[in-house]
Formats: C-alpha cells, sequence, structure tokens
C-alpha cells in the first residue's frame, strides 16, 4: 500500500529521568488518532531519536504499536551512523508491528551522492520492512540531489522520501524527477509552512511538527489540498505558517522550536515537559511566551476546523 496522508513526526514524551513516559506517549498517540492523522512516525528529528538511549527507542516502538494496535502506519526513524546498527534497529521495529523505517542519510562525515546511493541501496537490500528515505541537509550536511533518489526510486524496498530541505525549488525538482515512480513512491513534504501548497502540486502528504500540536487543523489541511480546495488551503497554510512563526522562533537552536513544541504540549496537559540530553526545556519567562503564543494560535485552530 502507498503511504500517503499526514503523519506527523512525533515528539517523544519523557518524564523527569529522561525516560519514556508512558502516560505522555499514550496521550499523545490518542491526540494524533482522535485528530485524524493517517499515520505516526516516530523518532525523526522532532522525535530526538538520535539523541535517546536504545532502551528508551525501543520502549517508545513498542508502546505506540501497542496504542495503534493497526489503525494507522507506524513508521520508526533508524537514521544511523553505523549500517549494521540500523539494520538492527529496523529489525526490532518489525517485530513489534511497525509498518516501516525511515533513514536520513548517516551524519559526521558528509556523503557524496554516489555514497549515498550505495549506503541507500545496501540498508533496503537488509532491512526487513519498507524503506523511507529523509532528505535532511540541515542536521546531516548532505543534501539529496534529484538524480540521486531517481536511481534509489525503482528498489522494490524502497517506498517513498520525505522532503525537509525547505527548499520549495528542490521539492518541485523532486517532484517532477519522480513523476515516472508515483505509483509506487511517495514523496512528503516537512515544513509545516509548505504542506498546503506541496500537496496541491502533487505531493502525497505531509510530516509535518506542527501537526503533534494541532493534528486537526493539518488534516483538514491535507483533505482541502487533495480536494483542489484552493482558498480553504490558503485559510488553512495561513494558520500553520502563523503557528510556525508564533511558536517555534521562542526556543534557541536548532533544538529551539522543539523546546517550543514540548513546552505547549506540556501547557495542553499532553505531555512533560522534558527534552532528551543536553537539552533544556523552556521555563520561566519563554514559558510564558510560549503560554502567550497558544492564547493567540488555539482560537483560531478551533474555529477554522468544522
Amino acid at each position: 500500500m502507498k503511504l500517503k496522508g499526514l503523519i506527523p513526526p512525533m515528539v517523544t514524551p519523557l518524564n523527569e529521568r529522561r525516560q519514556l513516559d508512558s502516560v505522555g506517549t499514550k496521550n499523545m498517540v490518542k491526540h494524533l488518532l482522535d485528530g485524524g492523522v493517517d499515520g505516526i512516525f516516530l523518532l525523526g528529528t522532532s522525535g530526538e531519536g538520535p539523541h535517546l538511549d536504545y532502551a528508551v527507542r525501543v520502549a517508545l516502538v513498542q508502546t505506540v504499536c501497542r496504542l495503534v494496535k493497526g489503525r494507522v502506519p507506524v513508521l520508526v526513524g533508524i537514521t544511523e551512523t553505523n549500517l549494521d546498527a540500523a539494520v538492527a534497529f529496523a529489525k526490532q521495529c518489525k517485530a513489534f508491528g511497525a509498518n516501516g523505517v525511515v533513514a536520513a542519510p548517516p551524519y559526521y562525515f558528509q556523503l557524496s551522492q554516489e555514497q549515498c546511493v550505495a549506503w541507500y541501496t545496501e540498508l533496503a537490500n537488509r532491512v526487513p520492512i519498507p524503506l523511507v528515505i529523509y532528505n535532511m541537509p540541515a542536521h546531516t550536511k548532505t543534501v539529496l540531489e534529484p538524480e540521486t533518489i531517481v536511481q534509489l526510486a525503482p528498489h522494490p524496498n524502497i517506498v517513498g522520501m520525505k522532503d525537509s530541505s525547505s527548499i520549495i525549488a528542490l521539492f518541485n525538482k523532486f517532484r517532477v524527477a519522480l513523476a515516472p515512480f508515483r505509483e509506487k513512491f511517495s514523496l512528503f513534504m516537512g515544513p509545516d509552512e509548505a504542506m498546503g501548497e506541496a500537496i496541491l502540486l502533487g505531493a502525497d502528504g505531509g510530516v509535518c511538527t506542527g501537526a503533534n500540536l494541532w493534528p486537526k487543523a493539518f488534516a483538514e489541511l491535507y483533505r482541502a489540498a487533495t480536494e483542489g480546495n484552493v482558498e480553504k488551503v490558503r485559510e488553512l497554510q495561513a494558520f500553520t505558517t502563523s503557528s510556525s512563526y508564533d511558536l517555534y522562533g521562542l526556543g534557541q537552536g536548532q533544538i529551539g522550536f522543539l523546546q517550543a513544541v514540548k513546552c505547549a504540549l506540556s501547557e495542553m496537559g499532553l505531555i512533560q515537559n522534558v527534552l532528551a540530553a543536553p537539552f533544556s526545556p523552556l521555563e520561566g519567562q519563554a514559558r510564558k511566551r510560549v503560554q502567550r503564543a497558544l492564547r493567540r494560535l488555539t482560537p483560531q485552530s478551533v474555529t477554522t476546523i468544522k
């Protein structure tokens, strides 16, 4: 089955000991499923995957698969710098009931495009469930090129990609280059601000951080775009863009967006305000700014979705 729709990159709920928060995990899964999502992506950038102990990763995948009960696909991030480690974790994920795995290029050393093809080909040959490619150059230093994805798209176990380059021109190059493979290969937009536009142009869905907070709004945006309702897309995209603009910048550095999102989710009563080491949560005046942002944003999200 081809992947499509809204597949949020779920945050990883942690407790004060930075272990998995089982109550927060249950809350998030219910929140997302009630919001109408089409899948759940674990251990991506928003899930702090590379920063988590393997015991936490394993517990998260087991717990979410048990709670989802097959109602929507569960995808799991296996981004690693070591191929054997990625394959071993993928095998565990399949045993727990995951439906696919997602991998960005290995980080630390920047890869050539030829090395990317070799890495993904061996990974796809060895993992026991479908593989989605993750283009995330801000964190890997490697930009996947359209020609590289075209070489990988025919592989029977590579079923799609998420583009988080934030470069709409590059996304459109992917879209055009992948046209011959669209029956089996899914193309997802990552940044919240471009999801509606991307789906109108032919993307298969969105993997957007803001859907952790407002899954109903993002699900409605996806549906409006697939129906070609440009006015509704314009309205909802204005909300998802303003929510990103108002909230994500309240943290600091590359982790700032997630500091703000986890703080907001804790204000909603869904999770604890805890991040993986070495990152600290927003507190004090920063938390008050998140509270003010939520007061501005939440009424609009409620009145927009009908």
